[in-house]
């Protein structure tokens, strides 16, 4: 390797500025290094890369001809536990038809594979162009990325395909995990999508569901030591309709949980997430309406158990792109910023003249981050907080570094004149009021007891949920007499699921969203409908439950 590297006066650059969305928990860093005539015997482009994937595992990186055909491409696959990665050919589904390069096409320098805090980092530099091998372009390519569960090589627990145009940094997203084609990594043939809609993450719905806590909303946050962050649902929806909750688009809400406690006297507190505390008052100057108040301001504390960097961002429609944010970074100021894309230098400071944050300050002692600042709700070029509903977005770090937050972040609308302590999705109790539906790419999924049908009883009567076109829900919830909804003791939910067709259906329950280790109720005509353990995606691992 590091022969072949000194034929060349070509290296990597320190920073990889280019960025592509893997999945919602891994983004590609890179940066090509383009051929020029100029480099005498090594006429050649190198493509410089870093993988970071949020989760422990094997990771795969693989050239393909086509982003929906794993066979006969070539993946460079990254094993941890072996400290290996090496250029492998992908000659089959199955693990033994996944087998290393010969050693004399191992030409990779620069690689790498680390596991640290709960997150697996590949490294490596490759040749665009090598003898007998697909060659990569300096603009647009088809590659696939893979993940594992564990360590192992085996199974894989994501996959995608997108298409990303080196020269110019743009991707697409072309395939998930809901492909018809098997796993990079399985050792069986798996289950076509018309064969087993329970394969697909997507298709493991849990009925009834009180909330969907899925978010669309790509980082707040970028990587300065990359110069580069991730999109995630927002790209990834349009390209990819068969995208599973990790990338649906759909917006948490805030309810009522308790009367009494007026905003615009004491402090109200919403949480964010589990550990992430959003307190905030309102500031209406006398003699104002709230409505149409000019000068009033929000006082705002983000309150998170632990040492991070912190950030509330306002947004006219949920997306990341086009809102702004108020970003703090322990040890420094927390400064107001506008998100014109993904990238680190397309998260721009706001001039100078609309810095005009007060008692702004950000603090980490005794294992805790506070972030507080007051702003005004109605400035010039800016987007106005209202009394009333509001598209906020938070994230935080993992550490006090700024860094990509991973799945710590989410879109979420606030009243901010309501009356009562706001909650968000995660933490609220005994509401009062319904939370506000929010459509999603999938359909409008229901409120438990709030059915789609503006206010109707799910108790009473049947609810009904379209899960895709030609696919209907219709449930209803039976409560014994005397009993609680929320602590119910012989609570019971009658389900109907109607399809446009003849085959077999299926609706799931699972705790994460994700198909393996959820139950099943599958039904075939012809045989009886039954419970089953969905303990893997091929036909001997979705396994009926035992008689009792």
């Amino acid at each position: 390797n590091n022969l072949i590297s000194a034929q060349s006066s070509k290296s990597c650059p320190a920073t990889l500025t280019n960025i592509a969305l893997l999945d919602d928990n891994t983004v590609l860093n890179y940066a090509l290094v383009p051929s020029t005539a100029a480099d005498g015997d090594a006429p050649n482009g190198i493509l410089c890369g870093r993988v970071e994937h949020y989760g422990e595992g094997w990771i795969a990186l693989a050239a393909a001809e086509t982003a929906d055909e794993m066979v006969g491409g070539e993946a460079i696959i990254g094993l941890p536990d072996e400290s290996s990665v090496l250029k492998y050919n992908l000659g089959g589904f199955s693990v033994d038809l996944v087998t290393p390069m010969a050693e004399s096409m191992q030409t990779l320098w620069d690689e790498s594979i680390v596991q640290e805090d709960g997150k697996t980092i590949m490294t490596f530099a490759k040749w665009l162009v090598e003898e007998n091998e697909l060659e990569i372009a300096e603009g647009r390519n088809d590659f696939l990325f893979a993940s594992g569960s564990s360590n192992t090589l085996a199974y894989h627990a994501a996959r995608m395909g997108i298409s990303v145009d080196l020269m110019a940094g743009e991707w697409d997203v072309l395939t998930t995990t809901t492909s018809t084609e098997a796993a990079m990594m399985d050792e069986t043939t798996t289950l076509t999508t018309t064969e087993a809609a329970m394969t697909t993450d997507v298709t493991t719905i849990a009925a009834a569901t009180t909330d969907i806590a899925t978010t669309t909303e790509a980082p707040m946050m970028n990587d300065p030591t990359t110069e580069a962050t991730i999109a995630t649902s927002e790209a990834a929806s349009t390209e990819a309709a068969t995208t599973t909750d990790a990338i649906a688009t759909t917006l948490t809400t805030t309810t009522i949980a308790s009367e009494g406690l007026d905003c615009t006297v004491d402090f109200c507190e919403n949480e964010l997430t589990s550990g992430y505390l959003q307190r905030y008052k309102v500031n209406i100057p006398e003699g104002q309406d709230p409505e149409n108040c000019e000068g009033c301001s929000i006082l705002m504390e983000l309150i998170f158990e632990g040492e991070a960097w912190l950030s509330i961002g306002f947004s006219e429609d949920g997306n990341m792109i086009g809102s702004e944010a108020v970003i703090g970074v322990p040890g420094g100021t927390p400064q107001k910023y506008i998100m014109n894309g993904y990238a680190l230098n397309l998260v721009e400071l706001l001039p100078e003249e609309q810095q005009t944050l007060t008692d702004a300050s950000i603090t980490a002692t005794n294992g805790q981050t506070i972030m507080k600042f007051t702003k005004l709700m109605s400035e010039p070029s800016e987007i106005e907080i209202l009394f009333g509903d509001n598209e906020f977005l938070w994230a935080h770090g993992s550490d006090a570094t700024l860094a990509y937050h991973g799945n710590n972040r989410a879109a979420f609308i606030l009243d901010l004149a309501a009356v009562g302590v706001a909650i968000g999705e995660e933490g609220a109790t005994n509401p009062t009021d319904p939370p506000v539906e929010v459509e999603d790419n999938r359909g409008n999924v229901p409120n438990a007891i709030q059915g789609l049908g503006g206010g109707q009883d799910c108790t009473v009567k049947f609810c009904e949920n379209e899960l895709t076109t030609g696919f209907l829900q219709k449930y209803r919830i039976n409560v014994p007499d005397g009993q609680d909804p929320e602590t119910c003791d012989g609570c019971t939910i009658d389900m109907e699921l109607i399809y446009d067709g003849e085959a077999w259906v299926s609706i799931g329950f699972s705790l994460n969203g994700r198909m393996i280790g959820s139950e099943a109720v599958i039904g075939i005509p012809g045989s009886t409908t039954l419970k089953y353990n969905l303990n893997g995606y091929t036909d001997n691992l979705v396994q009926p439950m035992p008689q009792e």
